[in-house]
């Protein structure tokens, strides 16, 4: 996959794709986020206001039952997750952080990821059929691009945009593998669809 380019890429990550259309006044958004900076003492140029967006949707958005998540994931827009106060996992965070981040003039992409191990099974031909991967996004913030984990509330100034060495582990894991970089999914997707669409971009990658 193609490193961001910085300067085609800024201006390209500040549209809204077709499940991060923006639903919600940008002032109220802004507000939302200046009420956490002065509360905490920080200044509206910091990183922490990358932080502060993160907590808001954590705030407001929990995690779905377990009997719920199959039927949710990779179906909704942004603004049918926020309405429903339930996410269905790393994706449904992505999505509506990327909707609020380019709301607010931050150009923004949506990281899918594959995890590493399971990426290896998948190429080599083995037992794959579980499917394990994390979505990111990444944030023009400040003159440079950070990486942002909106589910596990993480930022990072650098990172290695081929393989994200993590410090600290999701499901066990640590290193992931970026297959896809966009404005969202580009469609509704059930979990098979999305599925098999993973496998494509995962096998096309090079080894």
């Amino acid at each position: 996959m193609k490193p961001l380019n910085k300067s085609n890429d800024i201006n390209k990550y500040k549209n809204y794709g077709v499940l991060t259309q923006p639903f919600l006044d940008k002032d109220f958004v802004y507000n939302k986020i200046k009420n956490d900076l002065i509360h905490k003492q920080k200044d509206i140029n910091s990183g922490y206001f990358l932080v502060s967006l993160f907590l808001w949707i954590k705030n407001e958005v929990q995690y779905s039952r377990e009997d719920e998540i199959q039927k949710l994931k990779f179906m909704r827009s942004a603004k049918e997750i926020w309405e429903s106060k339930k996410a269905s996992g790393c994706t449904d965070y992505a999505i509506l952080y990327a909707t609020f981040a380019r709301l607010l003039g931050i150009p923004t992409t949506i990281l899918h990821t594959a995890e590493y191990d399971w990426l290896q099974r998948l190429k080599n031909g083995e037992d794959s059929w579980m499917h394990y991967g994390h979505t990111f996004c990444e944030c023009y913030f400040n003159g440079e691009w950070v990486l942002v984990d909106p589910t596990s509330e993480y930022i990072a100034r650098t990172y290695n945009s081929e393989k994200l060495e993590l410090p600290y582990k999701i499901a066990g894991k640590n290193i992931y593998i970026p297959y896809f970089r966009g404005l969202d999914l580009g469609e509704r997707q059930n979990v098979e669809k999305h599925n098999k669409e993973m496998d494509k971009l995962c096998l096309a990658l090079e080894k």
